[in-house]
């Protein structure tokens, strides 16, 4: 994967990585993650930056970690809704919507974009049914 150079960290780079696997539906729970050596390996990055990302995502409940044997993802649950990271979700959301706007990027644009980014979300629920 090659890291974007938007600004944002390479951790949270990859935090949005996993999530989206595991948004659509690449990774499933119960899937091992690769051990911190191996995945700072393959993205060449410090271990310590993946180290931060598992416990991120950890933290968040995204995946949950075994003592000696690796780190897991998690079951999607209700209560993985959180209103403080929902409200940050809207807010970031109002900003971005308001550069769309000022670059004259149309309604339709972005609603078009949205159901893009959700249907490719949607593809693991539709092999589940």
């Amino acid at each position: 994967m090659a890291f974007a150079t938007n600004g944002a960290p390479y951790y949270e780079q990859l935090v949005m990585q996993i999530k989206q696997q595991i948004v659509q539906g690449i990774l499933q729970p119960g899937d091992k993650l690769p051990s911190i050596r191996a995945m700072a390996a393959e993205m060449h990055l410090n271990p310590n930056t993946v180290s931060k990302t598992y416990q991120l995502l950890e933290s968040q409940k995204a995946v949950y970690t075994v003592k000696g044997r690796g780190t897991f993802v998690n079951q999607p649950t209700e209560t993985m809704v959180n209103p403080a990271v929902v409200a940050e979700v809207a807010d970031k959301l109002k900003g971005l919507l308001t550069e769309a706007q000022f670059l004259g990027i149309t309604e339709q644009q972005v609603n078009e974009w949205v159901a893009a980014a959700y249907q490719m979300g949607d593809n693991k629920h539709e092999h589940s049914s």
